[in-house]
């Protein structure tokens, strides 16, 4: 395996007497597309908010790149190089689709509010150039011609190809994606894989979370399996296809 983008090391979250995730390793290869999967309360999305710093880990360590992520807020872990979208679609619904983008680079603006509020030179140059990034991951979500739309307007799939556009205007290194096929139809989640694809072949590591096996077994290369919490399997997708223990955990049976 080449160098992990992200590791885990006994990364648990509790939530009073609940343990929402048990002393998790995991090891994410950098430039590739990841799978976690599980049945539903396996840990899934409480492992993506530990990454990003939605929730302090109640115990163990997350690396990013070697360093240490612990007490990094998630607008830093953003600026890092960490993005993520979620389960329900959180867009802007004040704001146009191309403006919903231009909010995505603003990790890596470098002009203050004085500056934005006196519409400084500086600032407004910076203004133009946010403008056409945006546009730039528009167009490679093929949204570029609803710009000027209301975001909320659009219909579900499409909503979903911007939240995954929003992400990648933070310039990510490593993107998280949290059920981006729910809802969507078998043409679009053709669509969707397509993207994936590409933003992996534009060297940004993914990590998927998906209820749909047959995308997620067409996509991703490694496959980590979380059950109660816990991870039970990791494997090729063939493997996992074939293993027991993650057999018993989707059909809720033990495994003698």
């Amino acid at each position: 395996m080449s160098e992990s983008i992200l590791e885990t090391k006994s990364l648990s979250k509790a939530f009073g007497g609940l343990v929402a995730l048990d002393k998790v390793d995991l090891a994410v290869e950098a430039g590739k597309i990841t799978a976690i999967i599980g049945p539903n309360g396996a840990g899934k999305t409480t492992l993506f908010n530990l990454v990003t710093g939605v929730y302090p880990a109640s115990d163990g360590e997350i690396l990013f790149q070697g360093t240490p992520l612990k007490d990094t807020p998630p607008h830093r872990r953003a600026a890092l190089g960490i993005a993520r979208t979620f389960q329900n679609v959180l867009l802007f619904g004040n704001m146009t689709v191309l403006e919903n983008i231009m909010t995505g680079q603003h990790p890596r603006s470098r002009y203050g509010f004085l500056g934005a509020a006196l519409r400084l030179p500086r600032a407004h140059r910076e203004e133009e150039t946010i403008s056409l990034n945006a546009m730039k991951y528009l167009n490679m979500v093929g949204l570029g011609t609803y710009a000027t739309q209301n975001a909320l307007s659009l219909p579900l799939g499409q909503q979903k190809l911007l939240a995954i556009a929003r992400a990648l205007a933070t310039e990510p290194q490593l993107l998280l994606l949290d059920e981006p096929g729910a809802g969507l139809n078998k043409l679009e989640k053709q669509e969707l894989s397509d993207l994936i694809r590409r933003i992996r072949e534009n060297g940004i590591s993914v990590i998927l979370v998906e209820h749909d096996m047959p995308l997620v077994m067409g996509l991703a290369e490694w496959v980590v399996v979380l059950d109660s919490g816990q991870k039970i399997a990791e494997g090729t997708a063939a493997q996992i296809q074939k293993d027991q223990r993650v057999i018993a955990a989707y059909l809720g049976e033990e495994v003698e």
